[in-house]
């Protein structure tokens, strides 16, 4: 079946949205049209409108959730112009912004109410780990673009916030539970309350499936959450959340038939606190304080390096040792000629990590046209893995950091905002991003933006310490695999936009134009070149080949860049349907030096992008109980770093909804919703990563 280009579907909803007559109607403003969406913090830490934010920004509202029918948390990313959603194993998800990215993005920073989830020791987020599941969202909030002169290193390329439900706001319980398509079985429940001042949300849940047919990945966690919010004066708010998640999932890259490591469970125990303090000192004044604690524990079966090896009691190694040792002489380059077995781990997702936060923001507005949020944290992280790190010890870094964000209105039609962001490492150099952008509203509806940032993320825990050898007891290395490198210099972003920012009262809607534009320079990359000797090299040598094993380890050695351009369009033409609209065009080059081994050619990250990512999604309310969404993607060609396929695909889902009412506040929502709805198959990251039409029932009783 051949498909329309996606770029002159592009042009012709943006060329029918552009024909909507602008209507000078003063009886709509910005504040009705967005009543129901509180105001933005994520961008700059200043609370700003949706047309005043100085870089381009999209909310996931709750109604948007619900519309998509969206059963996992990461996949709501999709709706966000310039996100890619990813699956390297079934329940293994990776989120990037305009793409560059593998297995485990890196360049994105993820927070829950403001407490980042960001994992030092797999330089990623770790999706199935959080502790909460979709029920428990309120919205979420989305930086497209670098949002460090806020949130620090890890927002390079931009950042997201996710809202969970106030207990205030939500004071109705839930069950939830989802049955499915690949052995899926989810519940959730959710039970909010309150004593006195203090109000109270608790959330459990189970989440297990089977994952793809053909790889056999699924998962089984448990998870729970506290949420309390004590009110114990007009000008205070103290919010505390904690919650758990612990289970298994099943890796591996399924290319390995036969192998031990084709797949193995990946257990995983995570626990987190946070305590957040809100303080109005008077009508200019008011702090923010927080602390926050988080702790991740991975395990993966280690086995016998014999069994690895087929080599029972290594018998044939110890004879290979041997008679290297006859033939070298005194140029035998090891300590022994005889090793004993020892258990090895062949997945790198093992170890320990805890991360403590600290935290105070003061705002100041001595008047309307004029607000600054500034402030300071300290961020201590720790961590050990003999499987990453290559010895048993445990690696830590101390981040100190401070940061100011200004909002200057100058006058009605012309705002100011900059940013920045200094942060001091234990173990890397100092760091300073700033950001500079302003606003202009050409009319009460439409809003020019433009935006100038540079940018720097420093290297990660595990980017500084990493390190992979197998070693057997004896001293002998069987192979050196990884070196850590201390001479890694930060990341640097330069980036620039403009945008344009539309507002559509009648149709109680937006629309929202970004042009870009961004390089990033001394990108770090692994760097492959000839390591020193060990058994696989010696094996090597004595077959005659002219080098030894190869070896890497984290270099700058790439620079890319990013052009092209995002709409968002979000509008309700009536008061029954929704459209909301997500486009970006990316064109990516660069290129990615892999050092001086042979066969390690240089490579250009043109194809690590898709040139076109989009989504459209259609939602109507036939009756005030029962509504229906289609909702469209669209993946142009990509290969993910990491992945051996070029993939690509459109799909089609259907989602409708059922509301009953129970009496007594009790209702009962059932959703069906369908996954690629005409079967159009396609894989993804690896080949047997294969999706085709999938089923899920959810039912909801809210009491």
């Amino acid at each position: 079946m051949i498909y329309p280009r996606l770029d002159r579907v592009q042009q012709l909803l943006l060329s029918i949205a552009l024909s909507i007559p602008s209507i000078a109607c003063h009886a709509y403003s910005e504040t009705d049209l967005f009543s129901d969406i509180p105001e933005i913090v994520s961008a700059t830490r200043i609370s700003q409108d949706i047309s005043e934010v100085p870089v381009s920004t999209t909310v996931i509202t709750q109604e948007l959730i619900q519309a998509s029918g969206a059963i996992d948390i990461a996949d709501l990313l999709k709706l966000v112009p310039g996100f890619q959603v990813y699956t390297p194993n079934a329940n293994k998800y990776a989120v990037t912004y305009h793409g560059a990215s593998g297995e485990f993005p890196r360049n994105l920073d993820v927070r829950i109410n403001g407490r980042p989830v960001y994992i030092p020791l797999l330089s990623t987020v770790a999706w199935n780990t959080l502790g909460i599941s979709i029920s428990d969202i309120q919205r979420i909030e989305v930086v497209r673009g670098s949002n460090v002169p806020s949130y620090g290193s890890n927002a390079l390329m931009g950042a997201i916030n996710i809202i969970t439900k106030n207990p205030i706001e939500q004071p109705s319980s839930q069950i939830t539970t989802t049955v499915g398509s690949q052995g899926k079985r989810d519940i959730t429940t959710a039970f909010n309350g309150k004593v006195n001042d203090l109000y109270y949300r608790v959330s459990l849940g189970h989440e297990q499936n089977n994952g793809f047919d053909f790889q056999q990945d699924g998962e089984n966690l448990n998870l729970g959450n506290i949420h309390l919010v004590f009110t114990p004066s007009l000008y205070d708010s103290i919010d505390f959340t904690a919650g758990f998640n612990n289970g298994t999932m099943v890796i591996g890259d399924g290319g390995n038939q036969g192998e031990l490591r084709e797949f193995q469970d990946r257990e995983h125990f995570s626990h987190f606190q946070h305590l957040q303090w809100n303080r109005i000192i008077d009508e200019k004044n008011e702090l923010n304080t927080q602390l926050y604690h988080n702790y991740l524990e991975l395990k993966t079966q280690s086995y016998p390096t014999s069994e690895l090896l087929n080599d029972p009691g290594l018998i044939q190694l110890n004879g290979q040792l041997a008679f290297l040792a006859s033939v070298m002489g005194n140029t035998y380059p090891f300590p022994s000629t005889q090793v004993s077995d020892f258990n090895v781990n062949t997945s790198a997702e093992n170890g320990k990590t805890e991360t403590y936060g600290a935290e105070i923001q003061h705002t100041f507005s001595p008047s309307n046209a004029f607000t600054l949020a500034s402030g300071l944290g300290l961020r201590y992280e720790k961590a050990s893995s003999i499987v990453l790190l290559g010895h048993d010890k445990t690696v830590d870094e101390e981040v100190y950091f401070i940061f100011s964000n200004a909002e200057w209105k100058q006058t009605d039609k012309l705002s100011w905002n900059a940013g920045f962001m200094s942060e001091l490492s234990s173990i890397t150099s100092p760091s300073n991003s700033i950001r500079l952008a302003s606003n202009y509203k050409l009319t009460h509806f439409l809003t020019l933006r433009g935006a100038i940032t540079q940018a720097f993320r420093t290297p990660s825990l595990l980017e500084e310490n990493g390190q992979t050898a197998y070693i057997f007891p004896e001293g002998v290395p069987y192979d050196y695999v990884s070196f850590a490198n201390d001479s890694i210099e930060a990341e640097k972003l330069n980036a620039a936009e403009v945008g344009i920012f539309w507002l559509f009262p009648q149709q109680s809607g937006f629309l929202d134009l970004k042009f870009f534009n961004e390089r990033i320079s001394h990108g770090l990359d692994n760097w492959f070149y000839e390591g020193p000797i060990d058994i696989k090299s010696a094996q090597q040598k004595f077959a005659g080949a002219a080098f030894n094993d190869e070896v890497r380890e984290l270099r700058n050695a790439s620079n890319r860049k990013s052009r092209g351009v995002e709409i968002q369009a979000s509008l309700k033409p009536t008061d029954k349907d929704l459209i909301h609209f997500a486009y970006s065009l990316n064109k990516l080059s660069g290129i990615y030096r892999r050092g001086s081994y042979p066969g390690k050619a240089d490579q250009r990250y043109d194809d690590a992008s898709p040139r076109h990512t989009a989504t459209l999604l259609l939602n109507h309310r036939f009756t005030p109980s029962v509504d229906a969404s289609l909702i469209f993607n669209y993946l142009s060609d990509v290969t993910w770093l990491g992945s051996n396929i070029k993939e690509s695909y459109q799909t089609t889902d259907l989602n409708v909804s059922k509301s009953f009412h129970l009496g007594h506040n009790r209702q009962l929502t059932t959703s069906l919703l369908v996954k690629n709805m005409f079967d159009q198959q396609y894989s993804e990251f690896q080949i047997k990563n294969l999706y085709d039409r999938r089923l899920y029932l959810t039912m909801t009783l809210d009491f």
